[in-house]
């Protein structure tokens, strides 16, 4: 099992990359949303989602999914 270490607002996170759902934008930061929890974290969703080892990325552009290479 990887686990990839973020910082969160009360401290750092360790996730299991297998196990996240979606990487979305919130308020001020990132929110992590994984089968068991969500977690909102530091950083840009680009940048968290490559640490969590994202090849692809979607972005959702007026109701339409557009992949980014």
């Amino acid at each position: 099992m990887r686990l990839v270490k973020l910082d969160g607002h009360e401290g750092e996170v360790y996730v299991n990359p297998e196990h996240v759902v979606a990487v979305r934008k919130a308020l001020r930061d990132t929110k992590v949303e994984t089968v068991s929890g969500s977690f909102t974290v530091h950083g840009d969703p680009a940048q968290v989602a490559r640490m969590l080892g994202a090849e692809e990325l979607q972005k959702e552009i007026s109701g339409r999914k557009l992949i980014e290479g």
